[in-house]
C-alpha cells in the first residue's frame, strides 16, 4: 500500500493497491481458522464479532478519511499511510492471539 504512493504511473499504482488487497485476502483463511481454534463451539460468535469489528473499522476509516484529507491538505498519500499503519499495528495484535489454547467456556459460564 505504501509502495503505491511512490509510483508515478496511475495504472501501476492501482496494480500495487490491488496487490495490497490481494495480500490482505491471503491472510483471511488464517484469521477464520484462528476463530475456529480459539472459539470452539462458539466459533461462529467469535468470527461474527471479528467480522463486525472489521466492518466497524471500515466505517470509521470511511468517515475519518475526509478529516485526514483536510488536515493533510488534500494529500491522499497520508490517508494511505494511515491505513498502512493500521495494518502494521494489526500484525502486532495478531501476535498476541494464542490459537492453540481455546477459550475456557466452562469457567466463564460458572461465573455467569
Amino acid at each position: 500500500m505504501v509502495f503505491s504512493t511512490f509510483i508515478e504511473n496511475p495504472v501501476l499504482a492501482v496494480i500495487a493497491l490491488a496487490f495490497a488487497s490481494f495480500s490482505n485476502d491471503l491472510v483471511m483463511p488464517g484469521s477464520w481458522g484462528a476463530c475456529m481454534d480459539v472459539g470452539g463451539r462458539y466459533a461462529g460468535t467469535l468470527s461474527g464479532t471479528m467480522n463486525m469489528m472489521g466492518n466497524l473499522g471500515g466505517a470509521v476509516a470511511s468517515a475519518a478519511a475526509p478529516y485526514i484529507l483536510k488536515m493533510a491538505g488534500d494529500d491522499w498519500n497520508i490517508v494511505l499511510y494511515v491505513a498502512a499503519g493500521v495494518y502494521f499495528l494489526g500484525t502486532f495484535f495478531w501476535l498476541t492471539v494464542d490459537p492453540v489454547t481455546p477459550i475456557d467456556h466452562g469457567e466463564a459460564l460458572a461465573h455467569a
